[in-house]
């Protein structure tokens, strides 16, 4: 989040000076980067919580999870906030299927999140403006996808894992711009034909 408001601000610096112009995608390119956007946002605060459960090797397997496609899981424990780290409410360890879940719904999150990441970035290529950040976000899906796949079948290499989390806060930078490049532009001080409507009503 903190990463996300610095390129918001960087934004709006480059705007105020003018050296940054708005981008007007189609409607449903706008709709498209918004929900992108907003599911990354909750696929990596799930990529946050397999890693602190270290729930990485509870599946070593791709694209099966301990030799099947639905392996024993539970969700109870395993997305119960408000606990030690590794321990149940009670103080008992939190059982293998409770970190199978944790990583299985990563898992199942990304089989989601890529291929709308990848439609996203085919998209912002035909969109004036957009053309680099699409190479940059088609770029950094396909790293998201190599990496995940390396911690899983590679018992979490330490390169894999840091690569993974630095094209996490890659692909924040893009969309978050891409997010805000999109709003139309508006002068410092100005107001908007909307909020004269609404004062006069």
């Amino acid at each position: 989040m903190l990463l996300a408001l610095l390129c918001l601000q960087a934004v709006h610096y480059a705007r105020r000076h003018s050296l940054q112009q708005s981008v007007t995608p189609d409607p449903r390119v706008r709709w498209l980067l918004g929900v992108t956007a907003a599911l990354v946002l909750v696929q990596i605060a799930l990529g946050g919580w397999v890693s602190t459960n270290y729930a990485v090797l509870a599946c070593n397997e791709f694209p099966m999870c301990q030799a099947s496609w639905w392996p024993d899981r539970n969700f109870s424990q395993g997305f119960t906030l408000w606990r030690a780290l590794g321990m149940t409410p009670d103080g008992q360890p939190i059982s293998f299927a409770a970190l199978t879940a944790v990583h299985y719904v990563h898992r199942l999150m990304a089989y989601a999140a890529l291929p709308l990441l990848a439609l996203l970035a085919w998209r912002m290529k035909s969109v004036d403006g957009w053309r680099r950040p699409a190479r940059w976000l088609a770029i950094l899906t396909a790293l998201q996808f190599l990496t995940g796949l390396s911690n899983v079948v590679l018992d979490w290499p330490l390169l894999a894992a840091v690569l993974h989390t630095g094209g996490a806060a890659g692909l924040v930078v893009v969309l978050t711009w891409a997010v805000a490049v999109a709003r139309p532009r508006q002068e410092a001080g100005a107001v908007s034909p909307q909020t004269v409507s609404r004062l006069v009503a």
